[in-house]
């Protein structure tokens, strides 16, 4: 495809986002470019190409644009780029606009299909009293067989209405059930870091709030751990972002292979990810971190390019112990102390609570 989707996004209508026509129109557009690029059609990309379509942030169109002119499509790591840079935080606004008025539109439908129903009802019903009320004048067997036959033209007229309303509501129960789903799925893409798929800085906050509340009212233990790649830096000036980017999604891959449960892995920005250990010693958490870095020294990150190594990766870690009356921010504060101490004491290792 030929950069020319930004020359069309920039004399594209102006969007208004209280219009449904404009909502519909920029909906239609942006599964046009979906389809055209050959992007996966799935939140992230349809958040990215709808912010495009709709020139809804300048800084994303201009992003977008550059990219398009320079190869003429965007790759799904630069799709999660945008999305990361300009969009996660009010990520959920384009789809939140085209999922509220479908549940509109779904609801508006029912509440014609409940007005239609009882018109029927109060139709029918009219009927019923005129012929029970011409019964007792009926003088011949000929009368008595026409009140019968129009009450069994008016019954089927009133079945065939059922029938039509039980499936315009069996319809609409399954829009609403898709819709429902779709919500859930945009709540928790909210919540969800795009490129490593774990849980985001925002989530993290939220479950750390949690953890200290639950900690305070059952005494209960808990570790927060954060670590870092050594010299990420190195990566992404010398092979590319896109390595960097390999880089990271093996990194996080390690974290979360070595944790379960209640345990949260969540990347707080660039190459640091925090780890709350719910109900987990000093002692256990330390030595868990070790064996995560162990693992981490000894991991095969492949490049894009060639498929070979990408050179040593290692990672420092910092760990420490929840203590009633911290906040989250002096848990985290003090578990970043500790981790730039193993960066102060030569990288590739770990040092917590338990560190002289």
């Amino acid at each position: 495809m030929q950069p020319t989707d930004s020359k069309e996004a920039e004399g594209a209508p102006v969007f208004d986002p209280r219009s449904r026509q404009d909502v519909y129109r920029v909906a239609a557009e942006t599964m046009d470019l979906i389809n055209r690029h050959e992007a996966l059609p799935d939140p992230v990309s349809y958040a990215v190409w709808f912010a495009f379509a709709a020139r809804s942030n300048g800084a994303l169109v201009e992003a977008v644009s550059k990219r398009l002119a320079k190869s003429g499509t965007l790759s799904p790591f630069e799709i999660a780029e945008i999305f990361a840079a300009f969009l996660e935080g009010g990520s959920a606004s384009a789809l939140s606009q085209t999922i509220g008025l479908k549940f509109e539109d779904s609801l508006t439908a029912v509440s014609e299909l409940i007005v239609e129903g009882s018109k029927n009802n109060a139709s029918f019903r009219a009927t019923l009293d005129a012929l029970g009320k011409r019964i007792p004048a009926a003088g011949s067997a000929g009368d008595i067989d026409a009140i019968v036959s129009r009450l069994v033209v008016e019954n089927e007229k009133m079945s065939r209405a059922m029938q039509t309303l039980d499936k315009g509501l069996a319809e609409s129960k399954a829009q609403i059930e898709r819709l429902n789903a779709e919500l859930e799925e945009m709540q928790q893409l909210s919540l969800r870091d795009p490129l490593t798929e774990v849980a985001n800085r925002r989530a993290f906050d939220t479950r750390l709030a949690e953890m200290i509340r639950e900690a305070n009212a059952t005494h209960s233990a808990f570790c927060l751990a954060m670590t870092d790649i050594d010299h990420f830096k190195r990566v992404n000036d010398t092979l590319g972002h896109h390595n960097g980017d390999f880089v990271l999604k093996g990194f996080s891959a390690v974290l979360q292979k070595n944790t379960k449960g209640k345990d949260m892995v969540a990347r707080c920005g660039g190459e640091e990810f925090a780890i709350i250990l719910p109900q987990t010693s000093i002692v256990a958490a330390h030595n868990l971190m070790v064996k995560i870095a162990s693992e981490v020294r000894g991991a095969r990150f492949l490049s894009d390019s060639d498929h070979e190594r990408i050179g040593r990766i290692t990672a420092s870690f910092g760990v420490c112990e929840y203590t009633p009356g911290l906040s989250g921010d002096d848990l985290f504060e003090r578990t970043d102390s500790r981790l730039y101490a193993a960066k102060r004491s030569g990288r590739d290792c770990v040092r917590s609570d338990l560190s002289p």
